[in-house]
């Protein structure tokens, strides 16, 4: 049997942060045909109130408990940098191009000079996301990639 190197303190949040991703999405996908059979409404008028699901979500504000950034090594801390920044680009990639889209769907489709002000908290929300999973990502990825390096 092969012997298993435990994981990280970066790794284990990670992990903790896709497995509380994939349950929300997980989520939201069940409760989408409930409540539209629940409340007989269309898919479509289901989706938007099923979007409270996502609020699982909010189990990312106990990092804390599962990593200490303070007593990271230097190749942890590196390891955190890199991904922090690529998760910010994304984010910020994810974030202008969706408010342009909206911008761009009122002005153009349809012919309006204003958009809904509600739907700008969604985006932030969206872009958040977007950069847990990001960041989660590319922390495994570096951390594989320094794996390999240590075998040479």
């Amino acid at each position: 049997m092969k012997d298993s190197v435990p994981l990280a303190p970066l790794q284990k949040l990670a992990w903790f942060n896709l497995i509380v991703f994939i349950v929300a999405v997980a989520l939201y996908l069940m409760a989408v045909p409930f409540f539209a059979w629940h409340f007989h409404r269309t898919l479509a008028a289901a989706a938007l109130p099923s979007l409270g699901m996502f609020g699982v979500c909010g189990l990312w504000g106990s990092d804390p408990l599962i990593c200490d950034r303070r007593k990271l090594d230097e190749r942890e801390a590196l390891i955190n940098q890199q991904a922090m920044m690529l998760g910010m680009r994304i984010f910020w990639q994810v974030f202008v191009l969706s408010c342009m889209g909206v911008w761009a769907y009122f002005s153009y489709i349809l012919h309006q000079t204003r958009g809904l002000v509600g739907f700008l908290p969604f985006l932030v929300m969206l872009g958040f996301i977007v950069f847990m999973v990001t960041l989660s990502i590319a922390i495994l990825v570096q951390y594989k990639r320094s794996a390999g390096d240590d075998t040479l």
